[in-house]
């Protein structure tokens, strides 16, 4: 009877103790990240019976509690607003610096940015990391730091903040090498200045024709007066003057005297582009001052439409312009080569031409390659030069060459791709992690720069770590030291990270409140055997008077 009394009471206290793990489990089934325990029993020691037997008796004496583990099982991730909020999947831990000093660690990922601009886990500890070495303080021109207290809304200019100049692959170091990791906003990219742009495809060759007027020289008409006081005007018209001259054309003869009256006369070409006019009545004008001020011909030319090539072009003072290309077909064509006349002109931000333009011209053959081209550069204003890649002229012993860049092709509309290598400068506009753990922030010219990389730890046994409360465990001798896992030399992640996301708390509800009701039940049973044998007891004792 004393046994099974001793027996209820070690019942009653290890049922105790499953009741209050699993009570710890349902009160954090909302806790990011937060791990459950199991509780673990065992009978506590047994007396041997020496009977006839072959097989002896054993008598138990109760159980007790041998354990609560912690079930490190993954939790379900699930969308968060958080800017820095990341959850992990597989195995590992995100790591903390405490404020003791010591390092902790911990499956919580909903992180923030602190005042000081370092990024914290949701108890203010650092959470641990390797910054990017190419992360450094720098200071800001007069110009930039008004833009950037314009941009961080501060109503005073920020001098000085950070910057990225390189996103060359970094490594992680040494679990001793990690450290607080800074976020700030206040972050800038210079620009990369234009040194070189590009242009490739093909060109517009379409012409048009239009009436034009083109001046003459009237020094090279001979005029005549008649008996009865009347002028004649004749002349001709060379192909060196006006390649378009043709029979039928119009000569516009403009008289003049000192008096500053004016009369108009016309003319028109013969097959020989030779004219005569008809007797000109000059009466009106000073006959002692008459003369033939200006003459033209109106004929029909062909026009052609002017390509123009543009690309932005980014300089060393964060200010944009322009490189303009304007390339005019010659006309007219003089045997199979079709030229260009090219002027490349720089412009600034308000569209007024800065610098010397460069002039020059483009060759092609009647195939549309490139034979000849000699605007290969121009000096930039701002500092510099640019180099201008054309495309590379026509050689035989060249398989594709003549249309590398700008060519011509015959009843094609213009289709011109522009490269350069600048790029403008850039202010910080938002973070985000990627799988690999990396902090990346996002700036407004388009660019994205990592600043540093979460620490991912591992355990050789998960099981030894101790809860250390705030959701965060501790290292011992158990456990063994945090480590990172390696792999020819590199670390190697043994879980995903996953930016926007937070992992939820592993307990299962249903489980947990089945779990509740069996050792409530245990419990139960175990009072009851309780208050049955010290019912017992008395009357034993009762007997005995």
């Amino acid at each position: 009877m004393m046994n099974s009394f001793y027996n209820g009471i070690s019942g009653v206290k290890s049922n105790s103790f499953g009741i209050d793990i699993t009570a710890n489990n349902i009160a954090n089934v909302n806790t990011t990240g937060f791990k459950y325990s199991d509780a673990q029993f065992k009978d506590i020691f047994y007396t041997t019976i020496t009977t006839q037997s072959t097989n002896p008796a054993q008598g138990g004496y109760g159980s007790g509690a041998a354990s609560s583990q912690v079930v490190f099982e993954q939790g379900s991730p699930v969308a968060s607003d958080g800017e820095f909020d990341v959850a992990l999947q597989g195995k590992g831990f995100f790591g903390v610096l405490g404020a003791d000093g010591n390092a902790y660690y911990t499956r919580n990922g909903s992180f923030r940015r602190d005042a000081n601009g370092y990024l914290v886990d949701s108890y203010g500890n650092f959470v641990l990391g390797t910054m990017n070495p190419a992360f450094t303080g720098i200071n800001y021109s007069d110009r930039v730091a008004g833009l950037m207290g314009d941009y961080l809304n501060t109503g005073t200019p920020v001098n000085n903040g950070f910057t990225v100049n390189s996103n060359n692959s970094f490594s992680i170091g040494t679990t001793a090498s990690q450290g607080a990791i800074k976020v700030p906003v206040n972050m800038y990219l210079p620009p990369q200045v234009t040194q070189n742009v590009k242009w490739s495809g093909s060109l517009n060759t379409n012409t048009t024709t239009e009436v034009v007027k083109v001046d003459l020289d009237p020094s090279k008409f001979n005029i005549t007066k008649t008996e009865d006081g009347k002028y004649v005007v004749s002349g001709s018209v060379s192909k060196e003057d006006v390649f378009s001259a043709k029979a039928g054309d119009r000569i516009i003869l403009n008289f003049t005297d000192d008096n500053g009256v004016k009369t108009s006369f016309e003319a028109t070409l013969d097959e020989n582009l030779n004219f005569k006019s008809n007797e000109l009545d000059l009466k009106g004008l000073d006959e002692n001052s008459i003369k033939l001020d200006t003459a033209q011909i109106s004929t029909e030319q062909q026009k052609a439409n002017k390509d123009i090539l543009e690309s932005p072009i980014y300089n060393a003072d964060g200010s944009k312009s322009t490189l303009r290309v304007t390339l005019e077909r010659v006309l007219p064509q003089e045997g199979d080569n079709i030229q260009y006349k090219a002027i490349a002109q720089i412009y600034d931000s308000n569209g007024n031409a800065v610098g010397n333009p460069t002039e020059g011209n483009m060759v092609f053959d009647k195939n549309g390659a490139l034979l000849q081209n000699n605007i290969t550069s121009i000096a930039n204003p701002n500092g510099g030069t640019i180099n201008i890649d054309l495309g590379s002229p026509y050689d035989a012993n060249k398989p594709g060459s003549g249309y590398s860049g700008i060519y011509i092709k015959q009843g094609v509309e213009k289709n011109v791709f522009t490269q350069q290598d600048g790029v403008a400068e850039g202010f910080f506009e938002q973070y985000n992690i990627s799988d690999d753990g990396s902090i990346v922030a996002q700036f407004s010219n388009g660019k994205n720069a990592i600043v540093g990389k979460l620490a991912l730890y591992n355990f050789i046994n998960e099981q030894g770590l101790v809860a250390m409360g705030d959701n965060i465990f501790a290292a011992t001798a158990n456990s063994g030291d945090a480590s990172f896992i390696m792999k020819d030399g590199q670390v190697v992640n043994t879980a995903k990270f996953k930016g926007g996301f937070l992992e939820q708390s592993n307990v299962d509800l249903s489980a947990e409140l089945s779990n509740l009701i069996v050792t409530q039940k245990a419990f139960d049973a175990s009072s009851k055997s309780i208050t049955t044998s010290d019912q017992m007891i008395q009357k034993a004792i009762n007997m005995k008077r």
